[in-house]
Formats: structure tokens, C-alpha cells, sequence
């Protein structure tokens, strides 16, 4: 019998049919690059296809034993794999199994793949022997890393929404019922186990007005594909109500969105709104303008009314750059004060003060308290400046004439004292010296009685002591030798003489640049420490005092300080009359714009001065016109001391008269 070689024709299209599927099986596998193996149970050898090779990074053709190849499985996998092996041998899918795993290729790359494989059974008298076993790779690192990748994006999601106490929801398009996740539970006052929520039931919890607004956005949202985001207030269960802002879109026909309260937002913008309103009564009220100025782009914005009525201008005209604020406006004189405080604010970051004065369109001259706060960029460079103007030249005019009207006080001051200590000395004395003479040629030279000559000396003795105290009344009011001598003799001669009569020790570091002060300056300063030693010797328990003057610059300090311990009554709050004291000494540092400042403590008192000389060096105190009725009192309390010494003479020569008959 021969055996034909030539296949039969209805064995043909069989044998294409195969030879196509083969065909396809191979591009299939190079395509989807999926690796074949092939183990001999038998001889314990694996076969490797190309694809395989590729995937474990092998040389193309690579056998090897089944044990070597088991361990291209990661170590992590290799026992759970090869359990699932083992196990399927034993169960009725005839060995096959699958599975993910991990694979270590060649040059140590970890892979994810995933593996399927079959065992080839023989038939045999004792039944099915395994003889081979087959399986496909497919690498899916790629897949398992996007898997990842999306876990971890999700994780991340999740906590920026529990971070954010953000809520998500999804619903359908009639978006009838919702679907929340346990935060969106929480913020609609939900048990945190709620996963779904009617809408009709919380559409019951939502105010008619907000209602209404969230439906239009709705609609749109729905028909034209418009993002929805809507604030809205709800209801809470415990009668509470909560502000929540929603943001939803339309994906794959469904709605997505999330919400988060906003409560603490919204009662902090209504709190705002209430300041904001008392910040303009308050404004309104002080007559306070509001101003705002970029500094990139010198742009300022004024936000109110009084702004515009300070300056003079119109609203059509509108604000004022700094620029043309300090051409146009800003006093010549005013300009470097004015960016001399504005650079100290910057540098510090502290507030910015100054009061400067204006000329507006009408020429007409105002002064300008301004007040600010300095606002720094993210980079830390002044970029606002927020603040409030005050017109203050009404107080400045007050300030002025209080001013000069103090400087003339202390003016009529001096002019009395002067107009007192000559009367004192021109005709008290004189009559005082002509008593003494007078009681020397009545007294007796012999036959008096040891009584009589007691009374005589005690009455000369009474006589002497007055004419004395009247020689340093007068002389304090108007030292003679400050014209003829200078500050720094007179005061040397007066601390001297104020040490005698009073007991302290006074010690004193004069500058010889004292006496090249203008006389008025002078006159003022010894009216200064005279004021000062007579408030220690009165109020400080004192026992020793230190006057130190010392030139700085183009300041005078004068320095009085003590060991006394009851300093406290040289503050302001003593009842120290106008003239005098404290209210005194202010009223003559002030008048040559100087400084005045006071430290108290255990340790003593001290007081400090400071005058500028150069602005003072040609400028003699302002008598500006002033009712000289003050200068007329002094005149007539001098004629009643005058009269009151006239009659204590006339008692004089009553006793001498007594004591004349007395001896007759």
C-alpha cells in the first residue's frame, strides 16, 4: 500500500486556515510582546522564546535548568508562585494557574508580569503523567506603575480634602439624590455613615433666596455646561445655620463636585463690614480723610469724601500722586520731614507719623496731620502705604497762640521782676538805709539800761536783717551782674549763695560757651536752674544736687540732678501754680522750642533740658500784643510792698520814739 504525498484537496483550506492563525499567533505575541517558556518536567530544562528573552534582558535562545530559571521570580514571590504551581497541579483545571508576580531580570530591574501556564499530561496505564509544562509572560510594569501612581494620587486627594474639611458628592443629571462621602456626611449634619442624600430633603434646609440662586446655576450648569459654584447657608439640625460654598461640573453625563464650610469666612467678612462701617462714622466724625498709594505705580486712591475737602479739589479732578503731591502741595520747607519720616517707617516697618503743611489751589495755607500703616510686598519691599489725613490747622493756630501768649507771660515775667527789683533797690533801700542812720543818731551814747540797750541792738539788728533779705530779694529777681559778668559768673555766685541758704551741697559743671548765648537765652536759663534748686530744696529731701550744662551739636543740655527720694513731686500732677515749678520751666523751654524731660526714682531725680542754640541764637522772645493789664498788677503789688516797708519804718520810729522817752 502507498501513502500519497500529495495532501488530499479537502485538506488544503484546512491548511491554510492553520498557517493563517499561526501567522497571527506570532504577530499577536510580537506585538503584545508576550513571552513564551517551556519546561521539560522530565529533564528539568526551561526554554526561553525571543520575547521572553527580551523581557528578562537574555541573550535570544537562552535554556537553562528549571531551578536556575526559578530564580529570575523575586525572592518576595518566589514561594507564593510557587505554591500556586504546585497547588493547580492538584485541582480539576488540570495544572493550569496564573497570577502577578515580580520577575528580577538580568541586569537586577525589578518587573511586574503577569503569568499564565498549563501542564501537558500523557496518558500512561497509571493514568495522566505530566511531561511538560507551558506558560506566557506579559510584562505589565508599566500598568502596575500607573496603578500606583493613581493610588497614591487618590490617597493624596483624600487628604487634601479631610485637610481641607472638603466634602464630595456625585449625582446624575436630574442629580434627584446624591452621593456623599463621610466628610460630605459631616458638613451637612449627617451621621458620618450617611452615603446617600435627597435633595428635596435638603433643598427643605435651604433659605428660599439661596434656593432660588443655586437652581439658575443649576440649569446652566445641566443645559449650557457652565461650571456651578454657589455659597449657600443651611440650616443645621441643632438650629445653627452654616455657610457652605459647592463647586460641581458635568463628567461622563454625570455631576461631580465637592463642598467645604465657609462659616469662619463669612462671619469675619461680616465682621469687616461692621468695622468698616464704625471706621466711617468714626471718620465722618473726626472729619479723618482715608487715602490709599501704591508705591510701583505712585497711584493713590482716596476713599472718601473728606479727602477731596482737605485738599480743595474735585472728584472730577481726582487723587493726588506723590509726586504731584509733594510739587504741587507739599510746603518747600515740609518736603524733607515728610520723606524723612517715610523712609524711617519703611526701614523700621514701624507706623508712619508726620504733620506737614499744604498750600491748595486757592493759596491758602493748611497744616496736615498724616497717620499710616506701611504694607511690605511677599519680596519685603514697601509696596502701600493705608492711612488717615487730619486737618489740623485750626489746633495749630490754637498751639501758636498759646505759645506766644506763654512767651509773653514769661516776657512780663521778667519785665516785673526787673521793675520790682529796681523799685526795691532805688527806694526801699534807700529808705531803709536812711532808717539806720536815722536810729544810729536818736540812740543815746550813755545812761542806757541793760534793757534799753538790748532793745536798741535788737532794733538795729531787725533793721540790718531787712535791709539784707531786700538786697537778695532784689538781687534774684534781677541779677545785676548777669549783663556785666555773663551766665557762667552769675550762676557760679547764685549756686554759691544758694548752698549757704539752703544747706545743700551744690556743685556745678559750667560751660564757658554759656556766656556767648544771646542775653534772653541766658536770662531764661538762670530762671531755669533757679526754678529747679528751689523745687529740690523744697520737694526732694535732698542733700546734694549736680547742675551740668554741656554742648552737643547744636543743642544745649542742662542737667539738675539729685539724692533726694521724693522726686515724685516734681511731675506734672503737683500743684505748682502757672510761673512756677514745673509749669514754669515748661513755658520757657517751650518758648525756645526745646525739650523738657523728667526722671524719677530711688536713686533720685533728674532733670533734663535741651534747647537748640543755633535756632535760638538771633531770635529774641515774641512780646506779641498782649493786655498789659498783667504788667499793671505787678506794678501795684510792688507799691503795696512798697507801703507795707513804710509802715513797718513808721512802727520803727514809734519804738524809737517809746525808747527817746524812755530815756528822758
Amino acid at each position: 500500500m502507498k501513502l500519497s504525498l500529495v495532501p488530499a484537496a479537502d485538506q488544503v483550506p484546512d491548511l491554510q486556515v492553520l498557517s493563517r492563525v499561526d501567522e497571527l499567533l506570532r504577530l499577536a505575541i510580537e506585538v503584545g510582546g508576550i513571552g513564551i517558556f517551556e519546561t521539560d518536567l522530565k529533564q528539568k530544562r526551561t526554554r526561553f522564546s525571543p520575547q521572553l528573552c527580551a523581557i528578562l534582558g537574555l541573550p535570544v535562545g537562552t535554556e537553562m535548568s528549571s531551578e536556575a530559571a526559578w530564580q529570575f521570580v523575586h525572592e518576595a514571590d518566589r514561594v507564593a508562585m510557587r505554591c500556586n504551581v504546585e497547588a493547580a497541579a492538584k485541582s480539576i483545571h488540570r495544572g493550569r494557574w496564573s497570577g502577578v508576580h515580580r520577575l528580577r531580570r538580568a541586569d537586577g530591574k525589578i518587573l511586574w508580569v503577569s503569568a499564565h501556564g498549563r501542564r501537558v499530561y500523557r496518558k500512561t496505564r497509571k493514568g495522566l503523567h505530566p511531561v511538560r509544562s507551558m506558560g506566557v509572560i506579559i510584562d505589565i510594569t508599566h500598568l502596575k506603575e500607573t496603578e500606583d501612581a493613581l493610588r497614591e494620587s487618590e490617597l493624596r486627594l483624600r487628604f487634601a480634602l479631610e485637610a481641607a474639611q472638603m466634602g464630595t458628592f456625585v449625582a446624575d443629571m436630574t442629580a434627584s439624590e446624591a452621593s456623599i462621602d463621610a466628610l460630605g456626611a459631616r458638613l451637612f449634619g449627617l451621621p458620618e455613615e450617611t452615603r446617600f442624600i435627597s435633595a428635596d430633603l435638603l433643598r427643605k434646609r435651604i433659605p428660599l433666596e439661596d434656593l432660588n440662586t443655586s437652581d439658575a446655576k443649576k440649569k446652566r450648569l445641566v443645559e449650557q455646561n457652565e461650571a456651578y459654584h454657589h455659597e449657600f447657608r443651611l440650616q443645621m439640625t441643632d438650629g445653627s445655620e452654616r455657610w457652605l460654598s459647592t463647586h460641581a461640573d458635568v463628567r461622563s453625563n454625570r455631576i461631580f463636585g465637592l463642598s467645604f464650610d465657609i462659616t469662619p469666612r463669612k462671619q469675619a467678612d461680616a465682621q469687616l463690614r461692621e468695622s468698616e462701617e464704625r471706621l466711617r462714622i468714626a471718620t465722618s466724625g473726626a472729619a479723618l480723610g482715608i487715602f490709599e498709594w501704591d508705591v510701583d505705580s505712585d497711584q493713590a486712591r482716596w476713599e472718601n469724601e473728606r479727602m477731596y475737602e482737605i485738599f480743595g479739589r474735585l472728584h472730577a479732578d481726582g487723587a493726588l500722586s506723590k509726586k504731584q503731591f509733594v510739587d504741587s502741595y507739599l510746603h518747600p520747607d515740609d518736603a524733607y520731614d515728610f520723606n524723612s519720616a517715610l523712609t524711617a517707617a519703611c526701614q523700621s516697618r514701624s507706623g508712619f507719623h508726620t504733620t506737614v503743611r499744604i498750600r491748595r489751589g486757592d493759596n491758602t495755607e493748611r497744616w496736615l496731620q498724616i497717620d499710616g500703616a506701611i504694607h511690605m510686598s511677599t519680596a519685603g519691599n514697601f509696596s502701600r502705604l493705608v492711612g488717615v489725613m487730619a486737618d489740623i490747622t485750626e489746633r495749630k493756630k490754637l498751639e501758636q497762640r498759646t505759645k506766644e501768649l506763654s512767651e509773653c507771660l514769661v516776657t512780663i515775667q521778667e519785665d516785673e521782676r526787673q521793675r520790682i527789683a529796681q523799685e526795691l533797690h532805688d527806694s526801699t533801700a534807700q529808705l531803709l538805709v536812711a532808717a539806720g542812720l536815722n536810729l544810729m543818731g536818736l540812740r543815746p551814747q550813755q545812761g542806757l539800761s541793760s534793757d534799753t540797750v538790748k532793745l536798741w541792738d535788737d532794733t538795729e539788728t531787725c533793721l540790718q536783717e531787712a535791709m539784707r533779705e531786700l538786697r537778695v530779694f532784689s538781687y534774684l529777681m534781677h541779677p545785676p551782674a548777669l549783663e556785666s559778668d555773663g551766665l557762667c559768673l552769675t550762676l557760679q555766685q547764685y549756686v554759691d549763695g544758694f548752698s549757704k541758704r539752703s544747706g545743700l551741697a551744690v556743685k556745678a559743671r559750667l560751660n564757658t560757651r554759656l556766656d556767648q548765648l544771646p542775653s534772653h537765652l541766658q536770662r531764661t536759663l538762670l530762671r531755669i536752674i533757679q526754678e529747679a534748686l528751689s523745687n529740690v530744696h523744697r520737694h526732694a529731701a535732698a542733700s546734694q544736687v549736680v547742675v551740668d550744662t554741656r554742648f552737643v551739636a547744636d543743642r544745649l543740655h542742662l542737667i539738675v540732678s539729685d539724692n533726694g527720694c521724693k522726686g515724685e513731686g516734681l511731675d506734672q500732677r503737683s500743684a505748682f501754680k502757672p510761673g512756677r515749678g514745673i509749669t514754669g520751666m515748661t513755658a520757657r523751654v517751650n518758648q525756645y522750642d526745646g525739650q523738657l524731660r523728667i526722671d524719677s526714682g530711688s536713686y533720685g531725680t533728674t532733670i533734663h533740658i535741651v534747647v537748640p542754640v543755633r535756632a535760638n541764637r538771633d531770635r529774641a522772645p515774641r512780646a506779641a500784643d498782649v493786655n498789659y493789664a498783667h504788667s499793671r498788677k505787678h506794678f501795684e503789688k510792688t507799691q503795696a510792698i512798697n507801703e507795707e516797708i513804710k509802715s513797718v519804718l513808721r512802727d520803727m520810729r514809734g519804738q524809737i520814739d517809746q525808747l527817746r522817752r524812755f530815756n528822758v
